[in-house]
Parts: structure tokens; sequence; C-alpha cells
């Protein structure tokens, strides 16, 4: 069960929870609404039969009712009722009449006539069940009494109503209004039925709409598995694809940018282990056949040995520690950045530079540069170009240290009067064991830890070229201020 699918019937479950409520909801206000319109053209019914048996004088002749049963035939012959609902008149001979659609079930319903008898003496409402349909009404009692005026009752359907006295009368009668519950709902079952369909439609179409977002939003995550799996398999090149900006673009920025420092740190260890194997090979050779021809009993033999081992330890323990300055260059503890005022910097390290060699000492800046650096790596580069410097010049040749400001960076050079660097190696003079000449004693990392050093400060490391000599020039950014 992945994200996408616990996503896709989360969001159906969801739909189909709110649709289910919004349905619960119409269906109850709508059925609210019918029964409401029933009971109110009931009451409108029996309020005019009311008004109509009081007054007692059919309207067509002027005259005034003499019986029961003339009240409730003329009024059923001059009233329509509402769909759905039928007007009865139980005159006083036992014979029924309506007004409304035929409803058999209903007119030969001996259900229905026990029902209207057993409240037709003082009249109120009746609800019963016929043929599976549910049907819902109210009896009026009519009924003769002395005098010729006819008591009123109470104008409401829900109500319980007293007789009605026509006059001259001679017995009671019941006028009966009944509604069709089951058939006024007809219609707003049919909406209903609509409405389920229409609602399942559309919750299948949100959630097939919810599985393309949720594939398509979550396609990064799926690659991102991806390619943590081809990392679990040892290729450290794969990157995701980022697009846009959202929280899911930022993981995978986030991720590519954990592989290259991972890719980083994977190619510096494996150059650190063939720079080693490559360099510590051949002193290690000669450790191993000295130590083998060595004679023990020479006592002079001996002494030369442990000489030539002593010198070859130290060379090895020199090219261990420039080994390591380059491998820790990726890490992000290498530089420790602070305010570094450039002219106090050069002014150090010309001082220290001073003990390497005699040579014409020089230094050009500006009175005031500031940078954000690591003031001891800064200082060990510095050292390093003066050592090449001294290396490749002779006594009272100068070596300038210099610095400027070039839009938001600081350039700072190493400057001297000597050799300079050959045109055939200038373009790989910053590679590991790259060596300007076979004279000296370094082993050709000296400018691959300047230029790692400028690196770290986010900046680089050129060779300018120079009527005379040579000269190193680091660009290296102000940094915030």
């Amino acid at each position: 069960m992945t994200v996408q699918n616990r996503l896709t019937i989360a969001v159906a479950i969801l739909s189909v929870l709110a649709l289910t409520v919004v349905g619960l909801v119409l269906y109850t206000v709508e059925a609210n609404n019918v029964e409401g319109r029933n009971s109110a053209s009931m009451t409108q019914e029996i309020a005019e039969m009311r008004s109509f048996a009081q007054n007692g004088v059919d309207p067509e002749t002027g005259e005034r009712f003499t019986s029961v049963d003339q009240i409730l035939t003329q009024f059923l012959a001059q009233n329509r009722p509402d769909e759905d609902e039928t007007l009865f008149a139980f005159l006083t001979d036992g014979r029924v009449l309506y007004q409304g659609d035929p409803n058999s079930a209903v007119n030969r319903s001996q259900e229905f006539e026990e029902a209207v008898a057993g409240v037709s003496a003082d009249g109120g409402e009746i609800k019963l069940t016929i043929d599976g349909d549910e049907y819902e009404g109210y009896v009026l009692p009519i009924t003769s009494g002395p005098g010729g005026n006819a008591p009123a009752g109470n104008a409401s359907a829900g109500d319980s109503a007293g007789g009605t006295n026509s006059g001259t009368a001679n017995g009671p009668g019941s006028f009966v209004v009944v509604h069709n519950v089951t058939a006024s709902h007809t219609d707003l079952t049919h909406v209903m039925q609509i409405y389920i369909i229409v609602a399942l439609a559309a919750a299948l179409l949100i959630s097939g709409i919810s599985l393309v977002l949720a594939r398509k939003l979550l396609a990064p995550v799926t690659e991102l598995r991806q390619t943590a799996q081809s990392i679990s398999g040892g290729d450290l090149s794969s990157r995701i694809t980022t697009r846009g900006h959202d929280d899911i673009a930022e993981l995978g920025r986030t991720f590519n940018d954990m592989l290259d420092r991972l890719e980083a740190s994977f190619e510096t260890q494996r150059r650190f282990l063939d720079d080693v194997g490559h360099e510590l090979r051949t002193p290690l050779t000669i450790l191993s056949g000295h130590l083998e021809t060595m004679d023990s009993s020479d006592v002079d033999d001996v002494d030369e040995t442990r000489t030539m081992l002593l010198d070859e330890t130290d060379r090895m323990a020199r090219l261990v520690e420039e080994l390591l300055i380059l491998a820790r260059s990726r890490r992000p503890d290498f530089v420790r950045p602070e305010q570094v005022d450039v002219p106090s910097l050069l002014n150090e390290s010309l001082a220290k530079a001073k003990g390497l060699g005699q040579r014409d000492w020089r230094i050009e800046t500006p009175p005031a540069i500031v940078l954000t650096g690591d003031r001891q790596r800064l200082t060990q580069a510095l050292l390093q170009l003066a050592s090449n410097a001294v290396e490749h010049t002779e006594e009272d040749q100068s070596i300038t240290f210099g610095a400027r400001v070039v839009d938001d960076n600081v350039h700072i050079w190493v400057r001297d009067e000597g050799s300079g660097v050959p045109d055939e190696i200038a373009a790989g003079v910053f590679e590991r064991f790259s060596r300007g000449s076979t004279e000296g004693h370094g082993f050709g990392l000296g400018l691959s830890i300047i230029r790692a050093i400028a690196e770290a400060h986010g900046g680089t490391v050129v060779l300018d070229h120079v009527s005379r000599g040579a000269q190193f020039r680091m660009i290296l950014p102000k940094g915030p201020q």
C-alpha cells in the first residue's frame, strides 16, 4: 500500500462521506418542506370547510343549506384538491363522495373507513398504510344541532374540531382531507436517486483526479526512492529532476545537494587512496630493499641504512600530511570564517616568509581591505606560494606579496622574478603531483593545496602571464562584511 494509494483511498472515502452528508441534509430539508406543504394544504382545506359550513348559505343560490349532506356535496363540487390530495365527504346516509384523482386503494379500504369512524365524533388526524403507501389526513365532523347558527370550531387541521351545525340538517357527516405521503415523496425520491448516481460519479471522478494528482505530486518521492536504491547499488551519479518551488521540489534539491557531498566525499576518499598507493609504493619498496640487503654485522652499513630510512619516513610523513590536507579540504569545517584584515595578513605572512631565504621581499596592498575567510588557511596558502617562489628564484631577486579589490572579490597574489612556469606545463600546474621541474624536494602537491584552500573559500587561483617570473593570484569573495 503505497503513499499514493493511501492518499487516493483517503480522498475517495472523504468524498463519499461528504457527499453522503450533503445528500442526507438535502433529503431531510426537502422532506420537511414536503411535509410542511402537505400540512399547510390540509389546514387550508379544513379552514375553508369550516368557513363554508359556518356561513350556511349556498353561494350559487343564496339559499341557506338545509342539510349536512348538502353542505358536504356543494363544498366538494366547488373545490379542487392539490396534487396527491383527495377530499372525501362522508354523508349522513352512509355514502362516500370524493374529489380528486381516483384512488381505488383508499376508496375501497375498510381500514380507511374504520380510521375515519374512529375520530368522526370529535375530529382529528389519521395515519394509515394501504398497499405499501403511507397516507395521512384530517377528519372534520359536520353535525346538526339546534338553532340556526353553526359553531365555528378550531381553524387548524392539526387540532380537534368541534361539530358544525347546519341549522336544519338532519344527521351527522364528516369532511376528510387525505394526502398520499408516499406519492408526495415520489419526486423527492427520484431526485435523491439521481443525486446518488451523480454523487457516485463525482466520487469516482474525484478519486481519479486525486490519483493523477497524487502520482504527479509524489513523482519526486518515487524518484527519490529509486535514486536511493541506485545509491545502495553504488551509483552516486543519479540526481532527481526538480521542478517548481514547493516542499517536494525543495526536498529533491536538498537530496541532490546531499548526493553532491556524498559523491565528492567518495571521490576525495578514492583519490586519497590512489595517491597514497601511488606515492608510498616507491618509498616502501626502497625501505624494504635496504632492510633486506643491510648487513647487520657492519656498523657503518647499519648507520647508513638507518639514516636513509629516517629520511624516507620523514618524507612519507610529509606526503601523508599533505594528502590529508587535500582530503579534508572538502569537509565543511576545513575553513573557519572570520573577518580578516588583508594588509595585516600579508604583513604577517611576509614576516614569516623571510625565514625561507634571502630574497628582496616586497608588499603591495591598499591600506584597508577586509574579507571573510580563514586566516590560518590563507596564511598557509601564502607561505606555500612563497616557498615555491623561493625555490625558483635566486638571492636578491624580488618576491612580492600584493592584494587589491575588484568588484566583490579580493585578489591576493605572490609574484617573483624567477624562472617562471614553462608553457608546456602551465595548463596542469594545479593538478596533483604536477611539478614545474625535477629539482626540489616537493611532491607536486603544493599548488593543489593552494587551489583547495581557495575553492574552500568559494574562490579560485590562477597563474598570470607576466613578462618575468611567475605570479599566482587567489581570487576570493569578500563575503559578508
